[in-house]
């Protein structure tokens, strides 16, 4: 399976055997997420495996008691650890030894950062950056997910503290999705989607393709 074709056939999953899954594959999906990009490599994401009946059930409760929340036989908590910009100038170093960075970006990013400390506009940006770099790795798990014949769900619908006190998960983490995983027992067809010329603009926001 090519990813083409794991993009067309990936669904929203909302019915699952109760088959578990396999630890190999669960690495599998771990080691998609741990390869994918984020900015300065800051790498925020952070992963709960939680297989345990008793918590699941739980964390269905704390989902408003979504039915595939708790009938999955496998969750991932996927959350962003906004700790992680501290060290920054660490990820920098990584990135210049690596040869993905001139020598010159120690002196342009990390004082920027550095200077007064952290401000709330930066804490914000911040926090919106770990947020869009850890979707970037959920993505990449559930597009794995359908190579592996396995199904998932972002669930984005839960009382965050409540899932912070089940999972044990400290104030400065941010939860991101749950992603419910599991062998699919339903094949849902393609929902609807707008077409590309509803969503695509050429060299400015509003012009269609051919317009001046």
């Amino acid at each position: 399976m090519d990813v083409r074709e794991a993009i067309q056939k990936r669904r929203s999953i909302r019915k699952f055997k109760p088959d578990p899954v396999p630890d190999e594959l669960i690495l599998q999906l771990l080691e998609s997420a741990r390869l994918a990009p984020s900015g300065s490599n800051t790498q925020p994401w952070r992963f709960i495996i939680v297989r345990d009946s008793e918590a699941i059930k739980k964390l269905q409760t704390a989902a408003y008691n979504q039915r595939h929340v708790g009938q999955a036989p496998l969750i991932i908590a996927c959350c962003a650890d906004k700790k992680a910009f501290g060290e920054f100038p660490q990820r920098i170093d990584e990135l210049i030894e690596a040869g993905a960075l001139p020598a010159k970006s120690r002196e342009v990013f990390v004082p920027s950062l550095k200077k007064g400390g952290l401000d709330q506009d930066i804490k914000w940006h911040l926090l919106i950056a770990a947020t869009g770099n850890t979707d970037i790795a959920i993505e990449h798990m559930v597009l794995q997910a359908v190579e592996l014949g396995l199904g998932t769900c972002w669930v984005r619908w839960f009382e965050d503290n409540k899932v912070k006190e089940i999972l044990e998960i400290p104030q400065t983490i941010e939860i991101i999705a749950l992603l419910p995983i599991g062998y699919p027992d339903e094949t849902p067809p393609q929902r609807p989607r707008f077409s590309l010329d509803k969503i695509t603009y050429y060299e400015k926001y509003g012009l269609g393709k051919g317009r001046q």
